[in-house]
């Protein structure tokens, strides 16, 4: 049986997709990488996974603030050789790897906070969950990011970008609670929960959560 995770990420460009977060009328792209930047600022880890980088969308940010490592993951090869380009020579503790993460990563030593920001929405979560709680280290923190569901807006936005309505089938909204449930059986325990409205109309929800 298809993965249905594999399919949209392994054929959406880069650009289009990086244009696509970007659009003003969008705003994605801005208010995920100012997410980053303070859950950094809150919980200032030695080490970080961004799970889901993409093109390394927020890493910018990062030059400069005294990670020692900050891991990369992502599905689609192409967005970690971008990543490598863009910043390989700016981060020294730059450390890349293309896998699925609701299978069983490479060996990845854990790290002290994992931002996994709107990858739940189209991975089998209760898996996924599990990996995370390998990934991130006792006491760490586990930051994610959800598109709140029960909206009367598409799942992915009107955009020029035509590659990125191939995302839509794959997508689906999720419970908060449904993901704290999943979350605190996978060994993690809730500490925040906040909401993020955007100027598309679309709500986000921020979960942090401890590591038990």
């Amino acid at each position: 049986m298809e993965n249905p995770w594999l399919s949209p990420w392994l054929s959406i460009p880069l650009e289009e997709y990086e244009g696509h977060m970007a659009l003003p009328e969008i705003g994605q792209a801005q208010m995920l990488a100012g997410k980053l930047e303070f859950a950094v600022r809150r919980y200032s880890p030695k080490s970080i996974a961004i799970v889901g980088c993409a093109g390394g969308n927020g890493l910018d940010r990062l030059v400069g603030s005294g990670i020692e490592r900050i891991v990369g993951i992502d599905i689609n090869p192409a967005y970690v050789e971008m990543v490598s380009r863009r910043f390989r020579s700016r981060i020294s503790g730059l450390e890349l790897h293309v896998a699925d993460i609701q299978s069983a990563l490479p060996q990845i030593t854990s790290v002290d906070l994992v931002f996994a920001a709107l990858i739940l929405e189209y991975v089998d979560v209760a898996m996924t969950m599990r990996s995370l709680q390998t990934l991130c280290a006792p006491d760490g923190a586990l930051v994610v990011i959800l598109q709140a569901g029960g909206q009367n807006v598409e799942k992915t936005s009107p955009s020029p970008y035509k590659s990125i309505q191939l995302l839509a089938p794959a997508m689906r909204l999720l419970g908060v609670d449904d993901v704290k449930q999943q979350a605190v059986a996978a060994g993690f325990s809730l500490a925040s929960s906040r909401v993020v409205n955007l100027r598309s109309g679309k709500d986000f929800v921020i979960l942090r959560f401890g590591k038990d």
